[in-house]
């Protein structure tokens, strides 16, 4: 009789839920993005007035300089801050779903991992939806 070894664990079984892994990262790069974001547009409006503060649409300071004019950063800074409201609640959505389908049943970091990515949705949304916040995505749009 011929006795063959199998592996106990396939190499397939760690695969299955890469799709929650994906979103983890997603949701946790983009906030820092955000970040980083959001951090840029106000060192821009401190370089262009002169001093640090919140800069608003129609700002006594920026009112008459061209805000994106000759500013690197703009292309990263300008659509992640002004679109931070709408990837937060995607993405809180999104991870609601998937906590709750039973999606990483048995799994356990990585439903530490989600529960972790999902707070820090809800964080991007409170932080979003603050006067400061909302003051620095307008004045980026105007």
């Amino acid at each position: 009789m011929t006795t063959v070894a199998t592996r106990i664990s396939s190499p397939t079984r760690g695969r299955r839920r890469a799709g929650g892994w994906v979103l983890v990262a997603a949701e946790l790069g983009f906030v820092a993005l955000y970040a980083v974001g959001l951090s840029l547009s106000l060192a821009r409006a401190a370089e262009l007035a002169g001093h640090w503060h919140i800069p608003e649409q129609g700002d006594a300071f920026t009112a008459e300089l061209d805000i994106l004019g000759g500013w690197t950063w703009a292309f990263l800074a300008v659509p992640v801050v002004t679109s931070g409201f709408m990837v937060a609640v995607v993405g809180l959505l999104v991870s609601l779903v998937v906590l709750l389908s039973g999606y990483a049943k048995g799994h356990r970091r990585l439903i530490g991992a989600l529960v972790a990515s999902t707070a820090t949705m809800v964080l991007l949304l409170i932080v979003t939806l603050t006067p400061a916040a909302m003051s620095v995505s307008g004045w980026l749009l105007d």
